[in-house]
């Protein structure tokens, strides 16, 4: 076994972990496009396809706090090969009724449910990880690193997918995203990721800790009021920028009369828009205040989304470079924050307080996901962007005027950080 020591050579063992569940995320994007190709051909409604997202998504809202509270006391390592290999043999079902011809949609909904389930944990276990693997002065480059995969990943994972679609069965596509997620566990195997330290403080109730932590947690990130306004901005420009690309098929199909081709170039738009903003704030660092950076996201993310929404019918160029640009605030959004919120926490109270605020911020998206369906049926998928991207370039403007948002770099932690916020034992 291979110890890691983030204050020795951390980077071989970091990056092997990383790049294994880099490959996996691959594999899932080309088998969620996949999938979502096949609900579109064979329904053509945008309520099937918010759906489908909404029972993948849900997981992760109602069991953040959890899941934060008991990856603070879990070994996260341990997490992440159990997540990863409940999350290949729920895949590996759904591959066995593809092949066996007795697919409906309903056991896609089970599966996205149970994979959103195994995702919750993976992913809390990775970010939690991540400072206690590499050094804080490397946190920011990491998420810079991360955002520009992240594109890659948008990227390259519809036009694979289309590409897959033209030449295997789904059943063999879902069977490579079983085989991919092996690249994940096996370097969990064999490296030992540092946990972080635990108070030994004992509760005479053998539950007590589980509410106690849950409670400190929100409690945490409650009396930092910069980071208190940022989660509400956070909930309110997500109920329209994290569900509008799951209509991104309609709108391609029925108003830039496009098909599979064109939709994975449309969302590949967008992830080459992620990786040229993480690229620009890798090399350029941002503003001296980080914060900003992510304010001139949203103004950028905002101008780009409105692009999309005011595309005439069959201007796909147009609509790709909308598309593009709002990938470019994406990453002006996400990098400097996550870099601020991992330096800033204390890592043994991160799952606790990223739990809550996923669930805070995100409960929103849940509330968007059960919206856009009817919306979109109603009055086509153009006027959710227009809002959306509207809505996203106010905020941009004038969210400077908050100054505990903008200020949010010099505050000082909660006094409830420290000793308190450290893990009991039952």
């Amino acid at each position: 076994m291979i110890q890691l020591d983030k204050n020795g050579a951390w980077a071989g063992g970091f990056f092997s972990i990383w790049t294994g569940q880099t490959l996996s995320a691959l594999g899932t994007r080309v088998a969620q496009f996949a999938l979502v190709w096949w609900l579109t051909e064979e329904t053509g409604s945008a309520t099937i396809l918010a759906t489908s997202f909404l029972v993948a998504f849900l997981p992760g809202v109602l069991l953040a706090p959890i899941v934060g509270t008991l990856i603070d006391r879990w070994n996260r390592r341990i997490v992440m090969i159990a997540a990863d290999t409940f999350i290949a043999a729920a895949m590996a079902a759904l591959a066995l009724l593809f092949w066996m011809g007795t697919i409906e949609i309903w056991h896609i909904y089970a599966v996205n449910l149970l994979t959103g389930v195994g995702h919750a944990f993976q992913s809390m276990a990775m970010v939690t990880s991540t400072p206690m693997m590499v050094p804080e002065r490397h946190l920011a480059r990491i998420q810079g690193t991360n955002q520009t995969v992240y594109g890659v990943l948008s990227m390259g994972g519809p036009p694979l997918g289309a590409l897959a679609l033209a030449v295997f069965e789904m059943h063999t596509i879902l069977a490579i995203d079983v085989l991919t997620a092996a690249l994940a566990i096996g370097p969990l195997i064999f490296i030992l990721i540092p946990q972080p330290a635990r108070s030994k403080v004992k509760q005479t109730n053998r539950y007590a800790w589980f509410l106690a932590d849950l409670r400190e947690g929100l409690e945490y990130f409650w009396t930092w009021k910069g980071l208190r306004y940022l989660i509400v901005i956070a909930a309110v420009l997500n109920f329209f920028g994290n569900t509008m690309l799951t209509i991104s098929p309609l709108l391609v199909t029925d108003h830039l009369s496009g098909g599979a081709v064109e939709l994975g170039w449309f969302n590949s738009a967008w992830g080459a828009g992620i990786i040229l903003g993480g690229i620009v704030v890798g090399t350029w660092g941002g503003f001296r205040r980080r914060i900003m950076t992510t304010i001139l996201g949203w103004i950028v993310f905002g101008i780009g989304t409105i692009c999309v929404g005011l595309a005439p019918s069959g201007a796909l160029v147009f609509s790709i470079a909308g598309i593009a640009l709002s990938g470019v605030g994406s990453s002006f959004i996400n990098a400097p924050l996550r870099a601020i919120l991992q330096a800033r926490i204390e890592p043994a109270v991160q799952g606790r307080v990223f739990g809550a605020m996923e669930s805070l911020t995100q409960s929103t998206t849940m509330l968007g996901l059960i919206t856009i369906g009817p919306v979109t049926d109603a009055f086509g998928p153009r006027l959710w962007f227009l809002m959306g991207g509207v809505l996203t370039l106010f905020v941009g403007i004038t969210v400077r005027m908050i100054p505990s948002v903008v200020r949010i770099e010099d505050e000082g932690l909660p006094e409830s950080s420290g000793h308190r916020l450290g893990v009991r034992e039952p």
